[in-house]
């Protein structure tokens, strides 16, 4: 019987033969493993926040947040920044939703833009994926595409202190409070961008002295949750705007102005005389009343044009009919100035709770909120 050739050649191979193969099909495993590029975990921190809805909301400050909840009745310590944790390989980033908590976001704040003393708590959650995008170390150059969810909280929740959850980590915890849901908002940050706030490049190495921006045509509608009111919100948010964050960036690099012609500023045309009316006002913003009274209102309306508006209608609306008001107003607004006219609001002996006074041109709304307080009981 013949022996197999290929196993009597290995038997007298030297062993130094032997070992010099291992040795090479060891290094060119490791060469092999070397050529992938490893994942390291990164931290990206933004210490500085605007955030733009339209003109109402135009290019506020939402960040560094405050150190406690922006309402009396929850003051819990938190965190003032947001902290994002992921994975750099290779130039791309990976920001997991599933390992970035409502832990890593703040509460937010915006005033409220007619009861200017009123704040308006928000924050943001990731949604699954999360966060990805790319790093170019050279240039400081950032991205990053996914979805995010923006939470409006409205007060307590329902049944308060009892949550109506357990599932979003945050400080005060989530579940507490009635809140409107902006669900899935597309967001590309983005070092290039520029509206509706300039974007700068990390120019101090990963995360460090830059400033990413996104932007959308519209938010989606609100959803409410655990007893969230929607409805004055959802009115504020078929406008463009987009989000602004930094690190180590206070303000932001101002935006161009636009050369002015004839074609974005009407007065620079030759013998043009136009009405332009951009602002509606309602004073004051807010009045307690009793049942049974009258109040006086004052409309004010500005005209940007050149031509003053004359008999100018003013549509006057309430949100009850226990509170009678005129169908319309009408008054004189001279050009580049405002106008002002006052009327007066009947309140019944039968209204109760909140009434909302709304007076409306060209889309602008001015509006009063009535508190209806109730009589005082007569004691036999």
């Amino acid at each position: 019987m013949r022996s197999n050739p290929t196993g009597s050649v290995c038997l007298r191979m030297p062993k130094a033969g032997i070992f010099l193969l291992s040795l090479i099909a060891s290094l060119s495993l490791l060469g092999a493993f070397s050529g992938q590029s490893k994942a390291s975990p990164v931290s990206l921190k933004f210490d500085n926040g605007r955030l733009t809805i339209g003109s109402i909301f135009d290019n506020k400050v939402i960040l560094p947040a405050t150190s406690t909840f922006p309402s009396d009745s929850l003051p819990t310590p938190q965190r003032t920044d947001i902290q994002l944790e992921g994975d750099l390989t290779g130039g791309k980033l990976s920001f997991p939703a599933s390992t970035n908590t409502g832990l890593q976001f703040p509460y937010m704040h915006l005033m409220h833009p007619l009861e200017r003393d009123l704040k308006i708590p928000i924050t943001f959650r990731l949604n699954n994926p999360g966060l990805n995008g790319t790093w170019n170390e050279k240039t400081g150059a950032m991205s990053l595409t996914g979805k995010l969810d923006i939470i409006v909280v409205t007060g307590t929740g329902t049944n308060f202190p009892i949550p109506d959850d357990l599932t979003d980590t945050g400080t005060p915890p989530l579940g507490l409070l009635a809140r409107c849901r902006i669900d899935d908002v597309p967001v590309k940050f983005s070092t290039a961008n520029k509206i509706p706030t300039t974007a700068q490049p990390f120019t101090g190495g990963f995360g460090i002295h830059g400033a990413i921006t996104t932007t959308w045509d519209h938010l989606p509608k609100a959803k409410s949750e655990n007893g969230g009111d929607c409805g004055d919100l959802n009115m504020l948010l078929n406008f463009d705007g987009g989000i602004w964050l930094s690190n180590g960036i206070v303000k932001p690099i101002p935006q161009p102005k636009p050369q002015e012609s004839c074609e974005t500023d009407l007065s620079l045309c030759p013998m043009s005389k136009f009405v332009e009316i951009d602002d509606v006002r309602l004073r004051p913003g807010r009045k307690s009343v009793r049942p049974g009274s009258k109040l006086t209102l004052t409309v004010k309306v500005h005209n940007s044009g050149n031509l003053t508006a004359r008999k100018l209608k003013v549509r006057i609306k309430s949100s009850s009919r226990s509170v009678r008001v005129p169908k319309f107003v009408t008054l004189r607004v001279p050009a580049g100035r405002y106008g002002r006219k006052k009327f007066h609001v009947k309140v019944r002996r039968n209204a109760t709770g909140r009434v909302r006074i709304t007076a409306i041109k060209n889309g602008w709304p001015g509006r009063t909120l009535l508190k209806i307080r109730s009589k005082k009981k007569v004691g036999r």
